[in-house]
């Protein structure tokens, strides 16, 4: 009985759907589009079966990504696939269960409400995805500069509203929003004049820079524009005008690396600012200032360049600082780091080179900015000199020696030895040499003595 218990908890544990889906509203307006993702842990290459869903559902747009790891200490694969689906009517809708590779997900359910708009109740066209939206003889579009991007790459959404001159260009814009997304102004807004069938018309962009880095389909809601509507000479009521619909995709990275960042840019530039004296003793400090300037991206995801660890130095960050410009209507993001390195050890010390991995999204190829290695000569600090034995010193000793009818020497003698001024360098300390100049004069007295008191046996 407990083998067939375990064999069909082993059975019902294989059986668990690995597969899942889950979209991004359940609740959507006729023409507005719906994000689907799928995950599978047990793809083994198969695509989802949309054959149903394609019933209800028009896909615009497709990704997938693979991603490794490991389970119960065995190694797997997570399989994503995200659609951009348009639904092909309003009213309640199903999507149906996908089947991949034999499993299957749970059906959701979809609200698509049908659109009825003021533009559409006086007989002109509704909001079309890609197409500008046309009201009360104003002009709204949104374009942006391209629809597959990497991760952090910057996304330029440009808002056009073109009005007639004689009514109030006093309007409010409100940006467009993408959940998860960095939405940055790129500049003020531009104005131009021109005209249409003779009629005076005035043309405002404003651009604004998009940062995104989930691999994902991304659904931009529309930048809007609201004002007053007083035709009628009276106060009127609010009006807001959206732009037209406009969707993304963000793919995987073009290459994997273990560096911790992503450097997707039409160009990167890295230099160091120091001043290298002529002599570098140890003890001495410099200051070097690392600087990385990048082309289109978010300056917060610039990484950190300066090492901070050496065994030949003490590396301490001093500052951090970053700007951003605008330049040629993109953005221009800049780092600077500045070091203090203080020298602890004397000989040659090299300072390894910096490299800073990036993909070049203008020609597609992995490039590399780089500051080439230095070498430094450190030198040792000038040694202080010590007290030594000095030519008056040798010359009392001499005289002690040849000193016939020598005695012990006097104190004043002994005074001598410890106060003579020192000359050039010595190996020896103080306290150690006068003890040695102790031991010297010891040994002298000593055979001082011997010699007389031979000598005078002798005579005898």
């Amino acid at each position: 009985m407990r083998l067939i218990f375990i064999f069909l908890l082993i059975v019902s544990s294989g059986l668990q759907a690995a597969v899942n889906a889950s979209v991004d509203r359940v609740k959507a307006s006729y023409g507005q589009n719906i994000q689907l993702n799928i995950s599978s842990d047990n793809a083994l290459g198969k695509s989802p079966n949309l054959t149903l869903l394609k019933r209800t559902f028009k896909v615009i747009g497709s990704s997938k990504v693979s991603r490794p790891y490991i389970k119960n200490s065995r190694r797997s694969q997570k399989t994503l696939w995200f659609f951009i689906l348009k639904p092909k009517r309003s009213g309640h809708l199903t999507i149906p269960a996908i089947d991949v590779n034999g499993e299957k997900t749970r059906p959701i359910k979809i609200q698509v409400v049908a659109r009825k708009t003021q533009a559409n109740a006086s007989g002109k066209k509704k909001s079309v995805p890609g197409k500008p939206v046309i009201s009360h003889d104003i002009i709204v579009k949104a374009t942006i500069n391209k629809n597959k991007l990497y991760p952090n790459e910057i996304l330029i959404y440009q808002l056009s509203v073109d009005y007639p001159d004689k009514s109030s260009g006093d309007f409010q814009v409100k940006p467009p929003f993408i959940a998860g997304a960095i939405i940055l102004p790129l500049a003020e807004p531009s104005y131009s004049k021109h005209k249409i069938r003779t009629k005076n018309r005035t043309l405002r962009t404003q651009s604004f820079a998009i940062f995104s880095e989930k691999v994902a389909y991304y659904q931009i809601e529309p930048a809007a524009i609201s004002f007053s509507d007083k035709t009628n000479g009276t106060e009127g009521k609010e009006i807001t005008l959206k732009a037209n619909n406009l969707h993304f995709e963000i793919t995987t990275k073009a290459n994997q690396n273990s560096l911790g960042y992503w450097l997707p840019s039409s160009h990167i530039e890295l230099i160091d600012n120091w001043q290298q004296p002529q002599q570098i003793v140890v003890g001495d400090s410099l200051t070097r200032t690392i600087e990385l300037t990048a082309r289109g991206l978010n300056v917060d995801i610039l990484p950190l360049m300066s090492v901070l660890t050496h065994k030949n130095m003490q590396i301490k960050l001093l500052d951090v600082s970053t700007q951003s410009s605008i330049e040629d209507g993109t953005i221009v993001a800049i780092r600077r780091e500045k070091v203090s390195m203080t020298f602890t050890k004397a000989g040659n010390v090299s300072l390894p080179p910096l490299d800073i991995h990036w993909w070049n999204t203008d020609v597609n190829q992995a490039r590399v900015a780089s500051i080439n290695a230095k070498s430094l000569l450190v030198t040792a600090p000038p040694e202080q000199p010590d007290l030594l034995i000095t030519p008056t010193i040798t010359a009392t000793v001499e005289n002690l020696s040849e000193d016939t009818q020598g005695s012990p020497a006097t104190a004043e003698q002994s005074q001598l030895v410890k106060q003579s001024p020192s000359i050039g360098k010595s190996w020896l300390s103080a306290a150690q040499l006068n003890g040695l100049i102790l031991i010297l004069f010891m040994l002298l007295v000593a055979s001082t003595s011997g010699w007389l008191y031979s000598s005078r046996k002798r005579k005898k």
